[in-house]
């Protein structure tokens, strides 16, 4: 399945989109799964699930910011209610040499690197969160200049990295990265019972030692991993929103092994299940 070309719906009197996104959820790849000519700011504020941007597949979760290049695919997955904020411009919205004067120099250049996809941390993201509302709440010149305002706090951040390998340009294969979208949409609709790696690497045309190193190779986690940390994240939903036992939280997760999973809740969320539960119920207390 290729990415599916977005079409950004031009707005009267608006040289550039900015909006707020609300979904229930959007749980499978092939629903989010797309690239469009504009670029693109995003800013999660609820929600956490999956990102994929071009040939890497993240975590992510509130206070998410990216920046997206041109034509470059993503998506965001989650099963939960999600709400982001979305800037999409084209580069020369305001004139095909406007980034290329001498003071926008800074900007251009985060430009051209967003080809990779850039993601921010720290201090910057609740910068960029604040100059993001007052810029969805301004009309006309005001509105225009908090985004460039916006783009050169991005531009000027050191807070910043890359999303996708420096390779990707040349080396993207999006056959492979299509195998891997299976995997992941195949793993939502099954990781709270046993998966079975043959049936699914089946569904790729790999074997199953093939498979193994194919994941691995693709995403630096084992197959493995990546079935615990959905089951985990499951998990922590229950543990807070539930009052099931620790016992049955275990099993509707899809492990099988209580011990097993309770190092393994530790050993990704840094706390013991009871631990996890306990001290989300002091906060509300």
């Amino acid at each position: 399945m290729k990415p599916e070309f977005e079409k950004i719906a031009e707005v009267p009197q608006r040289s550039f989109s900015a909006k707020k996104v609300v979904r229930d959820s959007r749980p499978f790849l092939h629903q989010a799964w797309h690239y469009h000519p504009e670029v693109e700011v995003c800013f999660t504020e609820k929600s956490n699930g999956k990102r994929f941007v071009g040939n890497n597949i993240s975590n992510y979760s509130e206070g998410d910011l990216v920046l997206f290049g041109s034509n470059l695919p993503h998506g965001f997955t989650t099963p939960n209610h999600c709400e982001q904020y979305v800037i999409q411009l084209n580069t020369d919205f305001l004139g095909t040499d406007f980034f290329h004067k001498p003071e926008l120099n800074a900007i251009l250049t985060m430009l051209n690197r967003a080809k990779r996809g850039l993601e921010f941390s720290g201090r910057t993201r609740h910068r960029a969160h604040r100059k993001i509302m007052s810029l969805l709440e301004a009309e006309g010149l005001p509105k225009l200049l908090i985004l460039l305002d916006l783009l050169h706090l991005l531009a000027s951040s050191k807070e910043v990295k890359a999303i996708c390998t420096e390779e990707y340009a040349n080396d993207y294969d999006a056959a492979q990265f299509n195998r891997i979208k299976k995997v992941y949409d195949h793993i939502i609709l099954n990781y709270q019972q046993e998966i079975r790696v043959l049936e699914i690497a089946q569904t790729i045309n790999l074997t199953e030692s093939a498979f193994y190193k194919f994941i691995k190779k693709h995403t630096k986690k084992t197959f493995t991993e990546i079935v615990n940390e959905f089951r985990i994240n499951h998990a922590t939903k229950l543990l807070i929103s539930s009052e099931m036992t620790i016992a049955e939280i275990c099993y509707d997760s899809g492990f099988n092994n209580l011990s097993y999973f309770n190092r393994k809740f530790k050993s990704i969320i840094g706390q013991t299940p009871r631990a996890y539960r306990a001290n989300y119920e002091g906060q509300l207390s």
